[in-house]
């Protein structure tokens, strides 16, 4: 068992996915978060879904659908859902009390969006000591004014690479 580290999967809600508007490859990042997770839960690592909780009409507005998390993900006992209404998930929440509690010192980061809340938070775990290992194709995001998601993508994990640890998928072993 890895009872010194979480997987935090961020905000892999199914307004992310939805068809008629998509983040960069959404299905190769869902199979690769789903592989993520089996790893996981086979070497006992800590589950933790983070759930974003947006505003009032917008696509993960609580209680619709869109802010579900993808039922890919099967939740299980011990599994943790967090939610949060900022990019990271330290800021208002009890994420580090619950984290610090269970000795959790190493955190793997995926899910979505790559700019925002996956930067956000393998800088928040970082600062605050965790070792951070982001896993660098199973983040995503859209194609934004003068940058396509898959630039994106790829600036931040350069960017976080001075931080954080990447591995891909299939370098990850738990």
């Amino acid at each position: 068992m890895n009872k010194d580290t979480a997987l935090l999967l961020i905000d892999a809600q199914m307004n992310m996915f939805d068809p008629k508007n998509p983040v960069f490859e959404a299905e190769q990042v869902l199979s690769r978060l789903v592989k993520l997770l089996a790893l996981a839960r086979a070497s006992g690592t800590q589950v933790v879904f983070i759930q974003n909780n947006g505003g009032i009409g917008e696509p993960d507005e609580p209680r619709t659908e869109g802010w579900l998390l993808h039922p890919e993900f099967a939740l299980q006992n011990g599994d943790i859902i967090l939610q949060k209404t900022q990019n990271d998930a330290f800021t208002e929440t009890d994420l580090l009390d619950r984290l610090r509690r269970q000795g959790i010192q190493k955190l793997i980061v995926a899910g979505l969006q790559s700019e925002f809340c996956i930067a956000a938070n393998c800088k928040k775990a970082s600062e605050l000591g965790f070792g951070v290992t982001l896993v660098s194709d199973a983040h995503s995001t859209y194609d934004q004014p003068g940058e396509t998601a898959a630039d994106i993508r790829a600036r931040i994990n350069r960017e976080l690479g001075a931080v954080v640890t990447l591995w891909r998928i299939e370098e990850l072993s738990l």
